[in-house]
C-alpha cells in the first residue's frame, strides 16, 4: 500500500513538474509566410505557417500552454535572455548560444533533424531586370537597386556584388519597394506563391538556413524533459501541410 502512493505522490510530483505556460516571442512585423500581421495581435485565423505549426506542437502536450508574445525582433532576444519570455525560432549562431538552448546530438553538434525549419532565400526581380544567379556568381546588365530587411546578413555580400542597398522595416515593405517599381530586386523565401504579374523569382537559393525553437536557460533547466520532448515531436510534424496554406 505504501509503495502504491509512494509511486502515485512521485507520478503527480512528475505531472506538475511537466505542466507549464510557455511564453513564446516573435516578431512584431509580419514575415511571411511565416507571421501574418504587424504590432502586438495575434491574428485569431491565418497567424501565419510558423505559428500555426506551433499552435499543433502545443495540441501534443496537455500539460503545456503556449503564450504568443509579439515584440521587436531584438527585445524578444534579450527578454530570453532575461528569462522574460520562454522560447522563440532563431537561426544558430555562437553568440546567441551564450543564452539560448538549442537541440544538440549526443556528440554535442548542433541537431538539424530536430530543426524548426529549413528556408532558403531566393532574389525576385521584375521580367525588365536580367538578372542571373547560379548559386556562386551573379550576373546583372546595370548596377541595381535591391530592397533587404534591415537585419538581414546577407547585405554586406549583396553590397560586394555591386547592388544599391535600401534597408526596410520588414520584408513587406522590401517588397512594396519592388512592386512599386522603386527598386528591381528583392529578397523573399523561395517558392513565393503570390508575386504580382511582371515579377519573377530566381530559384536557385542565395542561401538556406535551419531555424530552430530554442529555450532560454531558465526554462530548460527547470523543464530538461519537455524541451526535448518538444524538439523530437518536431521530427514528426509534416512543415508542409502549414506552409502549403499560404
Amino acid at each position: 500500500m505504501f509503495k502504491k502512493r509512494f509511486l502515485f505522490v512521485c507520478f503527480f510530483i512528475s505531472f506538475l513538474s511537466e505542466a507549464t505556460t510557455l511564453n513564446f516571442c516573435y516578431e512584431s512585423k509580419e514575415l511571411f509566410p511565416h507571421y501574418i500581421g504587424e504590432g502586438v495581435h495575434v491574428p485569431d485565423k491565418k497567424p501565419g505557417a510558423a505559428i500555426e505549426m506551433l499552435q499543433h506542437l502545443d495540441s501534443n502536450f496537455r500539460n503545456v500552454q503556449i503564450r504568443f508574445v509579439r515584440e521587436p525582433w531584438n527585445r524578444c532576444l534579450n527578454d530570453l535572455k532575461l528569462g522574460k519570455v520562454d522560447a522563440l525560432i532563431a537561426r544558430y549562431s555562437e553568440a546567441r548560444a551564450k543564452f539560448a538552448k538549442y537541440p544538440k546530438q549526443n556528440n554535442g553538434a548542433i541537431d538539424t533533424s530536430r530543426s524548426f525549419s529549413n528556408t532558403s532565400t531566393c532574389f525576385i526581380h521584375s521580367n525588365n531586370v536580367l538578372l542571373e544567379w547560379d548559386g556562386q556568381e551573379l550576373k546583372t546588365k546595370q548596377r541595381q537597386g535591391i530592397a533587404v530587411p534591415r537585419g538581414y546578413s546577407l547585405v554586406e555580400d549583396l553590397k560586394s556584388k555591386g547592388f544599391q542597398i535600401y534597408e526596410t522595416t520588414s520584408v513587406k515593405k522590401a517588397h512594396e519597394l519592388l512592386f512599386n517599381g522603386r527598386v528591381g530586386v528583392s529578397l523573399s523565401d523561395c517558392n513565393h506563391k503570390k508575386l504580382p504579374v511582371g515579377f519573377v523569382e530566381n530559384k536557385t537559393p542565395i542561401v538556406e538556413n535551419y531555424g530552430y525553437l530554442v529555450f532560454s536557460h531558465q526554462f530548460y533547466d527547470l523543464y530538461p524533459r519537455l524541451s526535448e520532448r518538444m524538439w523530437d515531436k518536431l521530427i514528426q510534424i509534416n512543415h508542409k501541410l502549414f506552409y502549403e496554406k499560404y
